[in-house]
Parts: C-alpha cells; structure tokens; sequence
C-alpha cells in the first residue's frame, strides 16, 4: 500500500496542472495584445546587385572595373605595372578598349595587341572588345615603384652608408660626401 500511494503521488506530480480560468484569461489578454513579429533582416545588397548587372553584363560586356582587377593576368605583370585599361569605347558595334600606358609599354602593347586581344575575349566573353587603341601618357592607374627612402645632406656618414644598396640619391649623397672628404684632406696636406 505503501507504494501504491508513491506511485499514485509520483504520477501526480509529473501530471500538469489544469490551467486555472486566471491563466487562462492572462493567456488569452497576452495573445490579443501581442506586438509585431520582429522584422527580418535586410536582404543581402550584393546578391540584389547581382540580379540587376548579371544582365546588363551579358547585355553590354564587361566593364573597365573588371578588366582593371584582372589585366595583370591579361597582359602578365610587366606590361601591367606600366599600363591600365581606362575605357571602353563604342562607335558602332565595334568595342574599343583604351588602354593608358608610360613610355615604351605603349610600343610593346601596340606588338603584342593581337595576344592581349584574344586573352580580353576569354575573359570577356562575346561582348569584349575587338580594338585597342593606345594613349601614351604619365596617369597610369599604377604608378612605377620608385624608391622610398629621401636622404637629406644633413644626414651623417654612417647613415649613408647603411642606406647605399636601397636607394639612388643615398649612393649619390654618399659618393659626393666621400668626395667632398678627400678634397678636403688634399687641400690640408
């Protein structure tokens, strides 16, 4: 009897109690008066920007941008540090895309034109340009890589000597500091 009355307890217990009608009102008072859902998360901008300009890619080809990130693997990374693709240009249904280049790239460009030509319509697809045209100028998108380190003349003996090997105007100021000491040990003798 003893452990029919723990059973009995026990299965009570785990039982939930009836809900009583003061509950039930505050449940049903909290589902009337229940807000808004939360909002959503905006939708990603990048894949609403793909839906509109996936099109208008295959439309009109491909942009100055995309040539821009890719033209050193289209004219190798010589030719890239000395030239950039600027626009593209269409009279008619020919696409002609202008490339800016510094002094002799312009040549080298002009040569291998036909190379650069065909890597831009793997690329492109079929709307890629057909023509190159080449402006020889100093705007490059990339600028040369010139040295960093400017020496001053104020600067000592042994800074000069440490920077030698880096830069042009270090080897410059130092031989003109050696120079410099040597006439005047010549002129103390």
């Amino acid at each position: 009897m003893r452990q029919a009355v723990n059973t009995a307890t026990l299965v009570s217990m785990m039982r939930k109690p009836s809900p009583s009608t003061l509950e039930a009102a505050a449940n049903a008072f909290i589902s009337r008066r229940r807000g808004r859902p939360a909002i959503r998360p905006a939708p990603s901008a990048g894949r609403a920007a793909e839906r509109v300009l996936k099109p208008l890619a295959k439309q009109f080809g491909v942009g100055t941008d995309q040539l821009r990130e890719n033209w050193e693997e289209i004219v190798g990374p010589r030719l890239a540090q000395w030239s950039s693709p600027e626009t593209i240009r269409r009279s008619g249904g020919v696409f002609t895309l202008v490339i800016r280049a510094r002094g002799p790239a312009g040549a080298i460009l002009q040569a291998e034109s036909r190379r650069i030509l065909e890597r831009i319509a793997t690329f492109a697809g079929q709307r890629a340009p057909t023509r190159l045209r080449i402006v020889q100028g100093m705007s490059a998108a990339r600028p040369a890589v010139r040295p960093s380190t400017r020496m001053n003349t104020s600067q000592s003996a042994s800074q000069l000597s440490e920077t030698v090997e880096t830069s042009p105007e270090a080897r410059l100021l130092s031989a003109l500091d050696r120079f410099g000491r040597a006439i005047k040990a010549r002129d103390e003798r």
